[in-house]
């Protein structure tokens, strides 16, 4: 709302030196705030030290005539609150409301009644910031998911934009649910009754439409984890009342994995030249580097050059952790060897697959319908992460050492990160030993000129 450039309302008053913070209400918000003006002196006559102080002025009524704008009655008694909190600190106070100032030292108070005295006639906004007489406001359901993400801000660093969009997705989707079930009270008028009011809810809409305990339970869990956070800056219980409230599965709610394939429906379906050539060819690469990794399809699709290592003494593919965005587990943190159609689909994309980076659901979607329309899936129950199940079933049923399976699959076992040279030769000879023959046609020996 504005201009950017703070410094425009930074102003030094031509007879005394001291900066001040001077800015016109924006007309779009006029209607809203009754000031003509937001002016607030700086008391200094340093520039440096007068911008360092305007940036909470300047915020904090951004923040107020945003909340205006929105409409959201709530959003701006918080938008207020926030306000005076960072007015209060700009004035060198701590804010503190009215009932508590009344017990400060008679110093501190004679200090707060000169500065409303000041202001009486000039800053509403003052003298509430300082004289503590703006309310906190009680939070919502509504308002979990700013909640959450202000104060667990850390937290959500390192996720990729679609990793964030669907951690987002999720959790407004419980909030709707229990909104439209309970009313959107205040989190600390929530009681017990009224969490399995919402629990009966989901177990009628389980039987009703046939669906699985662990799809109410993710709203549970998504609703548990952004109160843990918020009650931790708050200093609040709210989530006290929602826990024990997931749903016990039985064998008709409880989720299922996805069936392996069997080696011969690979062998013979999967692997078959042509058999997959209704699908685009990144598309087909990833199921190929699936068969021999047992690579989860998001990890294939996000690979970067460098994690990519055709040229090292053993090829491999490396899911490294990463600043842009999170793996599924500190254990998915492995190196697994390239062998058969891994290899040589890995070696069509030596750059990865650009065309899926940060798309896996996008790439899943496609190729699960497209095998599912050709004949290619055994069952409704199968999908393109039967790949990964047929992989850990050929490698226990070799006999691999529970070690190597964790180091493959990416499972915990309190193994190191990586592993050394030795240790990755051995993990080829192993897949070396168990991998599909790889019926490669002529042209599909010269790489792709498609875009990766």
């Amino acid at each position: 709302m504005g201009s950017d450039d703070l410094s425009r309302y930074v102003v030094k008053h031509p007879a005394s030196g001291i900066y001040r913070y001077y800015r016109r209400v924006p007309t779009e918000v006029a209607h809203l705030d009754q000031r003509s003006h937001v002016k607030q002196s700086l008391k200094t006559k340093n520039l440096k030290e007068a911008l360092e102080k305007a940036q909470s002025v300047h915020e904090a009524a951004e923040s107020l005539w945003r909340a205006l704008l929105a409409g959201n009655d709530n959003e701006t008694a918080f938008a207020r609150y926030e306000a005076a909190v960072k007015l209060a600190q700009s004035l060198g106070f701590t804010y503190r409301p009215i009932n508590e100032i009344a017990t400060l030292p008679l110093e501190e108070i004679e200090r707060r009644l000169a500065v409303v005295g000041e202001n009486l006639d000039r800053s509403q906004m003052i003298v509430d910031a300082v004289a503590g007489t703006v309310d906190e406001p009680a939070p919502r359901l509504s308002n979990i998911w700013s909640l959450y993400e202000k104060h667990n801000a850390a937290g959500l660093t390192g996720m990729s934009k679609n990793q964030l969009r669907k951690h987002k997705v999720s959790r407004e989707r419980a909030i709707t649910y229990a909104i439209d079930v309970m009313g959107d009270f205040e989190l600390a008028a929530i009681v017990r009754p009224d969490v399995l009011k919402f629990r009966q809810w989901w177990t009628d809409k389980i039987i009703d439409e046939g669906l699985k305990a662990d799809t109410a339970n993710r709203s549970f869990s998504d609703i548990m984890g952004m109160l843990t956070p918020i009650d931790a800056a708050l200093h609040t219980n709210f989530h006290a009342v929602w826990e024990k409230a997931r749903i016990k599965e039985t064998n008709a709610t409880k989720g299922r994995s996805r069936p392996p394939f069997s080696s011969e429906w690979i062998a013979e379906k999967i692997l078959v030249p042509g058999a997959m050539d209704m699908l685009d060819e990144n598309a087909r690469l990833v199921v190929y580097v699936m068969v021999e990794t047992g690579a989860r399809l998001g990890e294939i699709c996000n690979l970067r050059p460098q994690d990519i290592r055709l040229d090292d003494e053993v090829p491999h593919i490396e899911v490294a952790e990463r600043d842009d965005r999170r793996q599924k587990s500190d254990y998915s943190i492995r190196r697994v060897p390239l062998v058969g159609v891994s290899l040589w689909a890995m070696r069509q994309r030596p750059q990865g697959f650009g065309k899926y980076h940060d798309k896996a659901d996008s790439a899943s979607a496609l190729i699960n319908k497209v095998l599912r329309n050709n004949g290619l899936m055994p069952s409704d129950d199968h999908s393109v992460y039967s790949l990964r199940h047929s992989f850990q079933d050929r490698i226990e049923n070799a006999n691999c050492s529970d070690r190597m399976q964790a180091d493959l699959m990416g499972h915990e076992f309190g193994r190191p990160r990586y592993g050394d040279g030795a240790e990755m030769k051995r993990r080829q000879a192993f897949l070396q030993g168990i991998m599909f023959a790889w019926p490669q046609r002529h042209s599909e020996m010269v790489p792709h000129a498609e875009a990766r």
